[in-house]
């Protein structure tokens, strides 16, 4: 009874049948559109990690770098800043042990002395390692790449990711290098527009501190406000002083920032953000 008042409608107001389907099927096309829009499918995002190994170093005096790599992968980051990081030879262990792609930034120039290390499951290019300022016995550096995240977001997405470690007395040169170490980050780094970017690092200092002020003037953000992100002492933290900070605000959102309990491996804990790219 239906098709023959179908028909009887077509034949009324002489339409050709031929149009009514293509007409149809547009409807239905646009209706399809119009539920899309409502879907509650899950962002595309991606996880960073930033952990001071203590040169592989744990809290029972034990070097264990297979123990430093299995606290990373159980985790399943995409891309990690590591911090104090014995030579490059450790880099490239962790690296194996792993399974990501990685890369050492030395501290003194030397690919046998002491430095920061990238791990990455996606591949990057380097951008450079600039020394920063220290009071200090230590030298440290602040290293960058730009990470392909393609297969995450589509061809040709990229972000600039970089690691680093900053000096770490409470001595008034110390407080003033790592005041000073901000303004490295931005001529080394920052002389022209780049990529959404990712700062992951040990920065020796606390959320209120002026170092971290003046980071957050730059447009870095870190985790939620009034969230507490406590990575030392390791059996009962006390203070953040390890971040992943990301800028500029308008092309990143935090979908969770935590820190991880490890009290064994080394003598801070790791901080993981997950991250969505908004643009």
């Amino acid at each position: 009874m239906k098709k023959i008042r179908h028909v009887a409608i077509i034949k009324k107001y002489n339409l050709n049948p031929s149009v009514v389907f293509i007409f149809t099927c547009v409807l239905l096309l646009l209706f399809t559109f119009f539920l899309s829009g409502f879907s509650t499918s899950k962002p595309k995002t991606f996880k960073v990690m930033s952990y001071n190994i203590h040169y592989g170093i744990g809290m029972d005096k034990v070097y264990d770098l297979e123990r430093i790599a299995k606290v990373i992968t159980d985790q399943d980051p995409d891309i990690v800043g590591l911090q104090e990081i014995g030579d490059s030879i450790m880099a490239a262990t962790l690296g194996k042990l792993t399974g990501m792609h990685y890369v050492f930034g030395p501290s003194k120039k030397s690919m046998k002395g002491y430095g920061d290390a990238v791990l990455s499951k996606h591949p990057f290019i380097w951008v450079g390692n600039y020394s920063i300022p220290s009071a200090s016995s230590s030298r440290y550096q602040v290293m960058g790449v730009d990470v392909d995240l393609s297969s995450i977001y589509g061809k040709n997405t990229k972000v600039r990711f970089l690691n680093t470690h900053f000096d770490w007395t409470q001595s008034i040169g110390s407080q003033e290098a790592r005041m000073a170490t901000v303004d490295v980050i931005e001529r080394g780094f920052f002389k022209e527009a780049v990529l959404p970017s990712i700062l992951t690092g040990d920065l020796n200092a606390i959320p209120n501190s002026e170092p971290l002020k003046k980071l957050n003037k730059k447009g870095w953000i870190t985790n939620k406000p009034h969230s507490k992100l406590f990575t030392i002492p390791v059996l009962n933290p006390k203070r953040q002083i390890d971040y992943v900070l990301v800028r500029p605000r308008k092309d990143w959102k935090i979908i969770d920032a935590k820190v991880l309990d490890e009290p064994v491996a080394s003598d801070h804990l790791p901080i993981i953000m997950v991250l969505e790219l908004r643009s």
